[in-house]
C-alpha cells in the first residue's frame, strides 16, 4: 500500500488558500496510528484553563450515543470522509503484500505451493502494544518476527492460530512487522488473518466498535481514500481489491468491506470514479453496488438512527479535477486536448473569479468532468433501475471553492450535450476549509483570530454558489471540509490549537456559517480520526483527524475543553477533542 501519510506532502494547501486549494486526500487511509491517544498524561499542562465552551461535551459514549432520548442519533446533514488509523478486526488488511514473485502467487495474493513469501510492513506507529491472534490454513510454515514475537502454535479443526505481541513504537517510523511464510513442495499457507487483541479465530465481527462509534453521528461516509482515488491508475473494475487478498492494495480497500460498512451502518455512500475509468468500468462498479448493497440492512439501521430521510448513493469523478496537485487534472486535460472540437475551454458564463473562467486549459478539465458525470449518471441510475432502486442515485459535480465559474462551465456542458443540469445532477460540491495566514500563528490568540476571519471571507464566494445552485436546481455540498492548519511554521502551537477550546468554537462558526448560505446541505468533514503514532514532523502536513485516533475516549474527550497558553505540552492535551465534540453536536 501506498504510504499515505506521506502522501500529504503532495496535498498540504497554504494557509493563504482557504478554500480548500490541494488540500483533499491529505488524510491517511490505514497508514496512521492506534496509539492510545487516551493514555496521554494529565488533562492539561501548566498554562491551561478551561474556556467557556468548556461544559461537557458528552453529546456521545464511547458507544456512540448521541445522549438524546427517543430522538435521532444521527445528523440530517454532516457526513465524513473516511480516514483513521484503525479500522477492521482483521489487521492484515493493513499489512503489505508478500514480496514474492507475481507469476509465483495464487489470486488471493499468496506464495503458491512450494513457494516462499515475506510481508513486510512498517506499522510500528500504526499499531498499539497487545496479544494479537495469527490465523491461516495450510501445512506450510508461519514465522513473525520484528515489532511482534510469535507463540505456541494451535490447531483446531484444520486452523492453525497462535498468539503473536507486538510492541507498537508510537513517534517512529522503521519499526516493521514481519510475516514469513515457507513451503516446501507440496505445502502452502492461505488464508493469513492477523486478529485485533481481544478477537478468537472464527469471528463474525468485521469492523472495530470503536471504529464503528465514531461513525454515529455521520449521515454519510465519503470513500475517497478508502478507494485510493488520488494518482489512481486502476482502468478494469476486475483490479479492485476484495477481502480474501492478503494485505493492501494499491486499488484501495476491499470493495466488499466498503458494502459491508454501509450494510452495517446504513449511512449514505459517497464514491469516486477512477480517473481512467471507461463506461464498462462504471457499468461494473454499478451492477457491483446494485447486487450487494443490502437495501434491507440499510433501512433497518437507518430507522434504528432515527434517520427517516432516504438512503443515497452518492458518486463523483476522481478527486478534486481541477487540482494541477493530482494526476485527474493531467488525464481529463489528455481527454479535453485530444477532442477540441467538443472540449473548447471556453467560458462566457456570469461567475468569477476571472482568472478562473480565463484559465481555458481549466476550463477544458471542467467540461471533461460535467461530459463524463453526466454519462456516468445515465449508467448508474439504468444498472440501479434494474431492482427500482434508480433513485437513489445521486451525482455529485465537485468544483473549486475559490469560485463557481469551473463548475458553472462543466453544468453549461452538461446542460449544451446532454439536457437539463438538474435532472442529472444532484448536487454541486465544494471544499471550504479554512485557516489563518501563516503569519498570524505566532500564538495562540492571534491563530484563532484568524481562523475567525478566514471563516468570514467565505461568504462572497457562498453566495455565488447560493445563486448557482438556484439558477440549475440543483442541491449544496461540501466534499470535504473543516481547519486547514499546515506547515512548519509554529508547528507546535499549530498541534497544541487541535486540542484547544477555541478551535471548538471555531468550528461552531464555521458550521453557522455554513448553514445560514445552505442550510441543512450536506457537508462532509474531512477527516475522521487522525495519527497520534506518527512523528511530530509529519503533522506539517495537516491536523485532519477531528479526533486523535479510534482509540480516543469519545466519552470524555469532548469534556473539560482547556483554553493554552502554548507552552503545554502536546502529550498533556492530546485527549482533548474539540472537531469531534462540535460535529458530535450536529446530530438533531
Amino acid at each position: 500500500m501506498r504510504n499515505a501519510i506521506l502522501l500529504l506532502a503532495l496535498t498540504s494547501c497554504t494557509v493563504a488558500q482557504v478554500s480548500g486549494v490541494g488540500t483533499s486526500g491529505s488524510g491517511a487511509s490505514g497508514g496512521s496510528t492506534a496509539a492510545a491517544a487516551s493514555s496521554a498524561s494529565s488533562s492539561g499542562g501548566s498554562g491551561a484553563s478551561t474556556g467557556s465552551g468548556s461544559s461537557s461535551g458528552g453529546n456521545a459514549s464511547s458507544s456512540g450515543s448521541s445522549g438524546s432520548t427517543g430522538g435521532p442519533t444521527v445528523s440530517n446533514w454532516l457526513g465524513t470522509n473516511l480516514a483513521a488509523d484503525l479500522y477492521f478486526v482483521d489487521v492484515s488488511h493493513q499489512l503489505n503484500p508478500f514480496d514474492t514473485a507475481a507469476a509465483q502467487k495464487d489470486a488471493n495474493g499468496y506464495p503458491s505451493s512450494g513457494v516462499d513469501g515475506t510481508s513486510s510492513t512498517d506499522i510500528g506507529f500504526v499499531l498499539p502494544s497487545g496479544t494479537y491472534t495469527l490465523v491461516w490454513t495450510g501445512n506450510g510454515s508461519v514465522s513473525v518476527s520484528g515489532i511482534g514475537q510469535m507463540g505456541a502454535v494451535t490447531v483446531a479443526n484444520g486452523v492453525s492460530s497462535a498468539p503473536v505481541t507486538i510492541t507498537g513504537t508510537p513517534g517512529g517510523f522503521g519499526h516493521f512487522l514481519n510475516l514469513v511464510i515457507q513451503n516446501a513442495a507440496g505445502q502452502s499457507v492461505t488464508n493469513v488473518q492477523l486478529l485485533y487483541p481481544g478477537y478468537a479465530p472464527g469471528t463474525s465481527q468485521v469492523f472495530l466498535p470503536q471504529f464503528l462509534a465514531l461513525l454515529t453521528p455521520f449521515r454519510a461516509l465519503r470513500f475517497m481514500d478508502w478507494l485510493a482515488t488520488n494518482g489512481s491508475t486502476i482502468s478494469s473494475f476486475a483490479d479492485h481489491a476484495e477481502s480474501a487478498q492478503f494485505g493492501k492494495s494499491s486499488a484501495g480497500q476491499p470493495l466488499d468491506l466498503i458494502v459491508e460498512l454501509v450494510n452495517e451502518t446504513g449511512k449514505d455512500a459517497w464514491v469516486t470514479i477512477p480517473e481512467h475509468a471507461d463506461d464498462a468500468y462504471v457499468t461494473s462498479f454499478a451492477d457491483s453496488l446494485r447486487d450487494h448493497l443490502d437495501f434491507d440492512r440499510i433501512a433497518a439501521a437507518r430507522a434504528a438512527q432515527g434517520n427517516t430521510a432516504p438512503f443515497q448513493l452518492l458518486f463523483e469523478e476522481a478527486n478534486e479535477t481541477w487540482n494541477q496537485g493530482f494526476s485527474a487534472y493531467a488525464t481529463f486535460l489528455a481527454i479535453a486536448n485530444a477532442n477540441p472540437s467538443l472540449y473548447d475551454g471556453s467560458y462566457g458564463g456570469a461567475y468569477g473569479p476571472s482568472w478562473m473562467g480565463g484559465n481555458a486549459n481549466l476550463m477544458k478539465v471542467g467540461q471533461v468532468e460535467g461530459d463524463r458525470l453526466a454519462r456516468h449518471a445515465a449508467i448508474f441510475r439504468n444498472e440501479l433501475d434494474a431492482i427500482g432502486k434508480g433513485e437513489v442515485v445521486a451525482p455529485v459535480l465537485s468544483g473549486w471553492a475559490l469560485g463557481a465559474a469551473y463548475t458553472d462551465v462543466a453544468m453549461q456542458f452538461i446542460a449544451t450535450h446532454h439536457g437539463d443540469p438538474g435532472g442529472i445532477v444532484s448536487y454541486v460540491a465544494v471544499a471550504p476549509y479554512f485557516a489563518p495566514d501563516d503569519a498570524q500563528t505566532g500564538d495562540l490568540p492571534t491563530l484563532f483570530a484568524g481562523c475567525t476571519s478566514a471563516i468570514a471571507s467565505f461568504d462572497p464566494v457562498f453566495a455565488d454558489f447560493q445563486r448557482l445552485t438556484a439558477q440549475y436546481g440543483v442541491k449544496m455540498a461540501a466534499y470535504e471540509g473543516g481547519q486547514s492548519l499546515t506547515g512548519t511554521t509554529h508547528q507546535q502551537l499549530k498541534h497544541l490549537a487541535q486540542h484547544d477550546e477555541r478551535m471548538y468554537e471555531a468550528y461552531l462558526a464555521y458550521f453557522s456559517s455554513w448553514k445560514q448560505h445552505f442550510g441543512d446541505a450536506l457537508f462532509m468533514h474531512f477527516s475522521l480520526a487522525g495519527t497520534p503514532g506518527v512523528p511530530e514532523n509529519i503533522f506539517q502536513y495537516g491536523y485532519w483527524g477531528s479526533i486523535a485516533g479510534v482509540n480516543t475516549d469519545t466519552s470524555t474527550c469532548g469534556d473539560g475543553l482547556p483554553t493554552l497558553a502554548g507552552s503545554e505540552s502536546l502529550a498533556s492535551v492530546v485527549q482533548f477533542c474539540p472537531k469531534y465534540r462540535a460535529l458530535r453536536e450536529q446530530v438533531p
